[in-house]
């Protein structure tokens, strides 16, 4: 078996044995699902992918070094910025020992973030289990949220405000609640081989550990023309980390269809590039796979580059060519509290 055969095996592993992650829908596997069973993972209520960094698909694909599990490696990112600051708002003084930031993420609707979530795991390795994780959302996007039936929902108090503490058949916790004058606040948590009881535990101690937060982080890529199907629509931004490689992705939903775009500085498309049409994009060797709506680019502005939708009719080539990818992302936040 190649390397490349032992990667893949090892995602396919993580898939199937993954908990249903708990948010919202978001672009956790928009690399795999139109070869692999058609599913969209769930994270009730939130905004973004924290298996994006720790599970099924997304940047398990790419050509990752395995450190050695116990101590977040440093990532080599880039100068940062962008056109559009994210407010964090909120951090929490107490997590579970040995975790760290693994995700950063934004809801962008217009010119304004309407919802901002960082995910906290402990170290991933790329042939390690999913991984147990820690989310906390400011703000809301409909577009994005869908919260499955819960099992189990109890009132509990933060710091004097009532909120909705969920369980899920599914696996995983999901905390909601609303200060005054505030953005709706969540936490999640999903935490493997430990019982419902210790995830409540640590959703409620995380969310009455919250401080307020003055730091941001940047917005970098935006979607340029887009097809009319998917113009004008609010989309999900995440930046995450996954042993030492970063990933982009912005994910574009309306309801009944996605259209998703993947940078990273050096990727392998999972599907065969052998059958897809080779083509140029602004002097970048691209290959178009017309059947199944996907694209990759290698070496866009220092970055490979794959396009998915789940519709036909969509010029791939031009969103690619009209997106901006903005600069190489600043990682010194990878692992940070």
């Amino acid at each position: 078996m190649t390397d490349v055969d032992e990667i893949r095996a090892a995602i396919a592993a993580i898939a199937d044995e993954a908990h249903p992650p708990l948010r919202v829908r978001a672009a956790i596997d928009a690399r795999t699902r139109h070869h692999k069973q058609r599913r969209l993972l769930l994270r009730a209520a939130g905004t973004l992918a924290a298996a994006a960094a720790t599970g099924a698909g997304g940047v398990a694909a790419y050509r990752l070094r395995r450190p050695d599990g116990t101590v977040f490696p440093e990532i080599t990112g880039g100068p940062g910025g962008g056109w559009l600051q994210v407010a964090l708002r909120w951090r929490p003084d107490w997590l579970p020992e040995g975790y760290g930031v693994t995700t950063l993420g934004a809801v962008v609707d217009g010119t304004s973030v309407v919802a901002a979530e960082r995910v906290w795991t402990p170290p991933q390795r790329l042939d390690g289990p999913n991984l147990a994780s820690v989310a906390l959302q400011s703000g809301w996007s409909d577009t994005y949220a869908q919260i499955p039936t819960a099992a189990r929902t109890d009132r509990v108090d933060i710091g004097g405000v009532p909120g909705e503490l969920s369980s899920f058949d599914t696996g995983g916790v999901l905390l909601i609640w609303q200060p005054a004058g505030q953005p709706r606040l969540s936490v999640s948590v999903g935490v493997d081989d430990l019982d419902a009881e210790r995830e409540r535990d640590i959703a409620v101690r995380v969310a009455r550990s919250l401080r307020p937060d003055p730091g941001t982080f940047a917005v970098g890529p935006r979607p340029g023309s887009l097809p009319d199907v998917f113009a004008g629509q609010p989309w999900v931004y995440t930046l995450s980390a996954h042993g030492t490689m970063w990933t982009q992705s912005v994910l574009i939903s309306n309801g009944d269809a996605d259209l998703d775009v993947w940078a990273s500085p050096d990727v392998r498309p999972l599907y065969d590039i052998g059958g897809s049409q080779p083509i140029d994009i602004d002097g970048a060797r691209a290959w178009l796979d017309v059947q199944n709506h996907q694209l990759f680019v290698e070496q866009l502005d220092d970055r490979d580059v794959e396009v998915h939708t789940t519709i036909d009719g969509v010029d791939l080539p031009q969103v690619a060519r009209a997106f901006d990818l903005g600069p190489v992302p600043d990682m010194t936040w990878y692992g940070s509290r």
